[in-house]
C-alpha cells in the first residue's frame, strides 16, 4: 500500500519505496530503523525521522546526485507507516514493537506478549522523552473507558512495574494463593475468622460494608451461624444478622467497619437460649462450640467443658470478647504460676472465648505476631529476627531464644532502641553485658524490656587493622584512636579491662621513627579536652607502671615522628647496629642507653672493640676503644662504661661475613682485634681474635694446615707493638703427646705462619736426612731413621716415574772413610726378592734413580745417530 500524501511525516518504522529505475539495489523498499535513519546503497546513513515525503525525497535526491547523474525519474513513496514504541518492565517480551497507526497502549502490551501475572496495572508509565505520565491501565479493563489511555506517538516508551506483593525474590505469581493468604496486617486491614472459605486478613477499601468483606473472604460456609456474625471495631463489639439484612436490605442494620475491624462468623449449633445462658469457645481447643453456663460458671469451667486448649495453643495470648465491655486479654500461663495474684474475668452469656495458634517462627509469615507483641533483634547474633514477647520473659531469655551472640560480637554496648518510648524516658538504652557476666550476673542489672523494642548487636571488626572496611560495626562509644608512627594507626575496639599498652599492641607497636619520649594523649570526657605527655622511654628504661597513662574509650593517642636533632642534642650510632641514626640525648643517658635506642648489635658485630669518637677533642685523643664483649662476660661495672656527651659518634664494626673473604671484608675488621694466619693453610687470612681464644681456636678457624704443610716448623711472630719475637712451635710432636704446654701463647697482632714441607730443607741436618734425586715422582730430603729401607724412601718421595730406569739405582753411602758408591737393581728385586737383598741406607746417604735415557744402551743409539746425522750433512753440503 502507497501513501499519496506527501505532507505525512516519517517516523522510525515507516517503510519507503525509493524509484530509480536501472539501479537493482533499489529494488525493495526500505525501513526507517530506530534511530530515524535509512541504509542506502553507496550513500550509507541518511535521517529522515521527522521530515514529510517531500522534504525527505529532497534530502535523499541531493545525497544521490553526489553518486548517481541520472534522477529524473527518482521519486520517493510511503508504503506503510508505523509506530515503534518500547514496552518494559513486567511484560512477557520486553523490547520494541511495531504498531499500526492508531494502535493504543493495549496492542502494544499485546505485542510485547502481555503483561506477566503480578503487574501493578494500576501504576502503568508512559514516558515521552523526558516527560513521564502516570495512568491506570486497570481502570481501563474494568471500565472499556479508551480515554483512560494516552495516546501513542513514534518513540514512546511504556513501563510496566511490579506488584509490590511479589516481595524482592522472583517466584511464579499464584494470583490464588496470593488472594488466600490476605494482603494486609492487623493494624491495616480487616481480621475475618470463623465459618468462612478463605479465612485472613484483607485490605480495606473505602465504602467497604460487612458484606463486602465476607464476600473477600470467599463467602461464609454451610456451617456458619449467619444470624450471629460478630463485630468489633474500635473495640466496641455489635451482633450482625446477614440473614435478617439480606431478607430486609435495611443498610441501617450494617455495623460499622473501618480499618482494625475484627468479623468472626461463628458455626452454627442446635438452637439453644443464646440469649441468656450461651457463651462461645473457639481456636485450638478440643472441641470448639456453644456451651450452656449457669450462675457461677467461671472462664476455667468453659475451657475445661470445651475440653481444654490443644498442644498448639498459644495460652499466653487468649482473647475474651464480649457484647458489653471491650475485648480483654488472658495469659493463662500466668494464671496457671500464680493463681492468686492473677484473677480471671467472670463469664457472661454471649462471651466468646477464642484461643489462637502458636506461632512458628519458621515461617514467612511473621505479620501473625504484631509489634505490641513482638522485639526485634538485629546485629551478631546467631538468629537474627522478630520474636514474640511477653512480660514473664528476661533479656536473657529473648537472648537465648536467638541463638546466643557470635564470637564477634561487641558484647561490651548493646543497644536497646525504644520506639516507644514515653516522655522522659531514654529512647536509646546501652548495656554491658561483659561487665554483667564478671559481676555474677545479677538480675537486678538486665535491662527491662517490653514490646515494641529493638536490640542491636554491633559486631567487632574481624580484622583491627581493616579500619576503613570495618569501622562502622563498631561503636564510637567503645573506640580510641590512635595515629602516628605506629604500625596500625585506625581505630580499635577499648574496654574498661584494656590499659595503653593493650592499645598501643593492638596498633603494632610504635615504629622505628616514632618518638617515644613524646607521646601525646588526647583525653576526651565529651564536654572538654585535656592533653597530656607521656614519655614512654622513661617506663621501658625504669619498668615503672605508675608513668603509664590512664586512658579510657573517646581518647586520641598520637605518637609523632622523630625530628631532625641537632648535634649539640643527638648521639650517633653507626655500623653494625640493627637501627643505625641519631639519637636524642640527655644527661641521664648510658652507653647502654644509646646501643639499646639503636636496637642492640647485630649478630655479625664486633663487640670487642667498639669506637667512640668524641668529636670536642683534640685529634690525638678523640677515639675511644670499648671491649663490650668483655665487660659482658666479666660483669663489668657500670662505672667502667663510656661517657657519653652529646655530638659524640659510636661506630661498630662488622665482623667478615666469610672468612676466607679477606680481600673484600677485610676493612671491616680492626687490626687490634685481628690475629695473621698465612702459609700451607686451607683458609689463610686475617681472623678476629679475642682473649677466651687460642692458637688451635684460631688453626681451625683457617680450616686447619693442608696436606704440603710442615707441622714440625710453624713460625709464630709475636709482635707487641715496638719489639717484635719469633718462636718455633713442632706441631707434629703436639699431636703424639698431647702436651698443653708445646702450644704457644698467640694474642692479637700475632702472626702464624705454616711453611710447605718441601721448603725448609735447611733446618733439616744433613746427618738425619737421606737425599732423593733422579726419575721419582717428588725428588728432595727425606728424614730417615734406621727402621726404614729404601722401599720407604722410594714410598715417601711417591715412586719411580715411568721413564726412571730401576734396573741400575745408584746409592752413594757416606761413612768417616769416604763415600762408597753402590747399585741397585730394584726389577730384579721385585722379580726375586730372596735373590737381592736391598741395600743399607744410613741417615745422609745419597739415593739416584737414573731415566731409561742415561742407560749404556740408550747412550749407545744416541751416538749411532749424532754419528750418522754428522755424515748426512757433510753429504749434503757436498752435493750443495
Amino acid at each position: 500500500m502507497i501513501f499519496p500524501a506527501q505532507a505525512t511525516t516519517l517516523t522510525a518504522g515507516d517503510r519507503v519505496y525509493l524509484q530509480l529505475p536501472g539501479e537493482s539495489a533499489f529494488d525493495a523498499p526500505f525501513t526507517i530503523d530506530d534511530q530515524g535513519q535509512l541504509l542506502l546503497p553507496e550513500i550509507g546513513l541518511v535521517s529522515v525521522a521527522g521530515l514529510t515525503v517531500t522534504q525527505a525525497k529532497q534530502k535523499i535526491r541531493q545525497q544521490l546526485s553526489t553518486i548517481y547523474l541520472n534522477l529524473d525519474e527518482f521519486e520517493l513513496k510511503l508504503m506503510e507507516q508505523l509506530l515503534r514504541v518500547k514496552v518494559l518492565g513486567y511484560v512477557e517480551q520486553p523490547g520494541m514493537v511495531s504498531l499500526k497507526p492508531g494502535s493504543n497502549v493495549q496492542m502494544a502490551i499485546a505485542a510485547a506478549g502481555g503483561a506477566r501475572p503480578g503487574a501493578q496495572l494500576d501504576q502503568f508509565q508512559l514516558i515521552r522523552g523526558d516527560k513521564q505520565t502516570l495512568f491506570n491501565y486497570k481502570a481501563y479493563l474494568d471500565g472499556n473507558n479508551r480515554q483512560a489511555l494516552p495516546a501513542l506517538k513514534g518513540g514512546d516508551t511504556i513501563f510496566v512495574p511490579a506488584s509490590p506483593l511479589l516481595g524482592n525474590i522472583e517466584v511464579d505469581f499464584d494470583a490464588a494463593s496470593l488472594r488466600e493468604s490476605g494482603d494486609a496486617n492487623e493494624q491495616q486491614g480487616i481480621t475475618i475468622f470463623g465459618e468462612l472459605r478463605n479465612p485472613g486478613t484483607f485490605s480495606f477499601k473505602p465504602g467497604m460494608t460487612v458484606v463486602d468483606a465476607l464476600m473477600r473472604a470467599d463467602g461464609v460456609t454451610r456451617y456458619a451461624d449467619v444470624t450471629k456474625i460478630r463485630v468489633i471495631t474500635d473495640d466496641i463489639p455489635y451482633q450482625f444478622d446477614l440473614k435478617a439484612y439480606l431478607d430486609s436490605g435495611d443498610i441501617s442494620n450494617l455495623p460499622p467497619v473501618k480499618p482494625g475491624t475484627t468479623i468472626f462468623a461463628p458455626i452454627e449449633v442446635e438452637d439453644i437460649n443464646t440469649t441468656s445462658r450461651t457463651v462461645y469457645v473457639m481456636g485450638e481447643v478440643q472441641a470448639p462450640g456453644a456451651y450452656e453456663s449457669s450462675t457461677g460458671t467461671g472462664f476455667i469451667d468453659v475451657l475445661a467443658n470445651a475440653g481444654g486448649p490443644t498442644r498448639f495453643a498459644d495460652t499466653t495470648q487468649i482473647k475474651l470478647l464480649s457484647n458489653t465491655k471491650p475485648a480483654i486479654a488472658i495469659n493463662l500461663v500466668k494464671y496457671t504460676q500464680a493463681p492468686d495474684k492473677y484473677p480471671l474475668p467472670a463469664m457472661m452469656p454471649g462471651d466468646v472465648i477464642f484461643i489462637p495458634e502458636k506461632i512458628d517462627f519458621n515461617e514467612k509469615s511473621w505479620l501473625k505476631v504484631t509489634n505490641d507483641r513482638a522485639i526485634k533483634i538485629i546485629g551478631a547474633v546467631n538468629n537474627p529476627g522478630r520474636f514474640e514477647w511477653n512480660d514473664t520473659m528476661s533479656f536473657m531469655d529473648l537472648l537465648a531464644h536467638a541463638g546466643g551472640p557470635k564470637q564477634q560480637t561487641n558484647l561490651s554496648n548493646i543497644r536497646i532502641v525504644r520506639e516507644n518510648a514515653k516522655d522522659g524516658e531514654e529512647r536509646i538504652i546501652t548495656f554491658n553485658f561483659e561487665n554483667f557476666t564478671k559481676q555474677g550476673k545479677p538480675s537486678s542489672q538486665l535491662p527491662h524490656l517490653r514490646a515494641g523494642d529493638t536490640i542491636i548487636f554491633d559486631e567487632l571488626p574481624h580484622d583491627p587493622t581493616d579500619n576503613k572496611a570495618s569501622w562502622l560495626r563498631q561503636s564510637a562509644q567503645d573506640s580510641i584512636y590512635i595515629f602516628g608512627q605506629v604500625g596500625a594507626p585506625g581505630r580499635y575496639a577499648f574496654n574498661s579491662d584494656q590499659g595503653f599498652l593493650d592499645i598501643l599492641s593492638a596498633a603494632d607497636g610504635p615504629t622505628g621513627e616514632a618518638d617515644i619520649q613524646e607521646v601525646l594523649i588526647t583525653h576526651r570526657d565529651g564536654k572538654t579536652t585535656k592533653v597530656s605527655r607521656f614519655n614512654l622511654a622513661r617506663y621501658f628504661q625504669t619498668g615503672n607502671e605508675a608513668l603509664l597513662p590512664n586512658v579510657v574509650a573517646g581518647d586520641v593517642i598520637f605518637l609523632p615522628q622523630v625530628d631532625a636533632i641537632a648535634d649539640t642534642q643527638a648521639v650517633k650510632v653507626m655500623g653494625a647496629v640493627k637501627s643505625p641514626g641519631r639519637f636524642n640525648w640527655n644527661d641521664s643517658m648510658t652507653f647502654l642507653d644509646v646501643l639499646a635506642l639503636a636496637g642492640g648489635p647485630t649478630k655479625e658485630a664486633n663487640i670487642t672493640n667498639i669506637r667512640l669518637i668524641k668529636e670536642n677533642r683534640q685529634a690525638q685523643e678523640n677515639v675511644l676503644y670499648f671491649d663490650l664483649d668483655n665487660f659482658i662476660t666479666e660483669g663489668g661495672s657500670f662505672a667502667a662504661l663510656p661517657r657519653i656527651a652529646a655530638g659524640d659518634t659510636i661506630v661498630i664494626d662488622e665482623l667478615p661475613h666469610d672468612p676466607t673473604d679477606n680481600k673484600s671484608s677485610w676493612i671491616r675488621q680492626s687490626a687490634d682485634d685481628s690475629i695473621y694466619v698465612f702459609g700451607q693453610v686451607g683458609a689463610p687470612g686475617r681472623y678476629a681474635f679475642n682473649r677466651e681464644l687460642g692458637f688451635l681456636d684460631i688453626l681451625s678457624a683457617a680450616d686447619g694446615p693442608n696436606g704440603d704443610a710442615d707441622l714440625r716448623q710453624i713460625r709464630i711472630s709475636h709482635r707487641s707493638g715496638n719489639t717484635t719475637k719469633v718462636t718455633k712451635l713442632n706441631l707434629s710432636l703436639y699431636f703424639e703427646t698431647g702436651d698443653e704446654t708445646l702450644l704457644p701463647r698467640v694474642v692479637p697482632g700475632d702472626v702464624i705462619y705454616v711453611p710447605k714441607e718441601q721448603g725448609n730443607w735447611l733446618d733439616k741436618p744433613a746427618e738425619r736426612v737421606v737425599r732423593l734425586m733422579g726419575s721419582v715422582n717428588k725428588p728432595g730430603r727425606y728424614a730417615f731413621n734406621n727402621q726404614m729401607n729404601i722401599l720407604d724412601l722410594l714410598a715417601e718421595a711417591g715412586g719411580p716415574k715411568d721413564t726412571a730406569y730401576i734396573e741400575r739405582i745408584m746409592i752413594v753411602n757416606t761413612s768417616c772413610c769416604g763415600d762408597q758408591a753402590q747399585t741397585f737393581d730394584l726389577r730384579n728385586y721385585i722379580r726375586n726378592p730372596g735373590e737381592s737383598p736391598l741395600p743399607l741406607l744410613r741417615p745422609g746417604d745419597t739415593v739416584y734413580v737414573p731415566s731409561e735415557e742415561d742407560s749404556t744402551a740408550s747412550q749407545l743409539r744416541q751416538t749411532l745417530r749424532d754419528a750418522l746425522g754428522i755424515v748426512t750433512l757433510v753429504v749434503l753440503g757436498a752435493a750443495l
